[in-house]
């Protein structure tokens, strides 16, 4: 089995532990949400979701060395973007909200899969 190494090692470590600190800020939003009412306290739930979901994806890749973890990613990406534009749709700047997610989760893709596609064909 291969190890990780360069910019693949360092962007899987980036994204790992930079979801772990996003995952402790949306449980904090989540217990935050309780004042908000319903459909925020779900947004929130979806958030800390979909964090715990990109975690597993990112040590799918990490330290299991699998493809699945990739397209877990990706799926949480897509799901983020709706995410994104209903609570941008709550807050009335529903366009502006999700066209900034969907850039962003079109740049960490394709930084992720530039980072580990010497090692594809390794990948379990």
């Amino acid at each position: 089995m291969f190890e990780w190494k360069g910019f693949a090692k360092f962007w899987l470590w980036f994204v790992f532990i930079v979801n772990i600190i996003a995952l402790v800020i949306s449980v904090l939003g989540l217990v935050g949400s309780v004042v908000l009412g319903p459909a925020f306290i779900a947004i929130m739930l979806v958030t800390v979701i979909l964090e715990v979901a990109i975690i597993v994806g990112v040590t799918m890749l990490l330290f299991k060395k699998k493809k699945v973890g990739f397209f877990i990613i990706c799926g949480c990406q897509v799901v983020n973007v709706i995410l994104s534009f209903v609570l941008g749709a709550m807050q009335g700047n529903a366009i502006s909200s999700g066209v900034k997610t969907i850039c962003s989760a079109i740049i960490s893709v394709v930084i992720l899969y530039f980072a580990i596609k010497n090692y594809w064909d390794q990948l379990a």
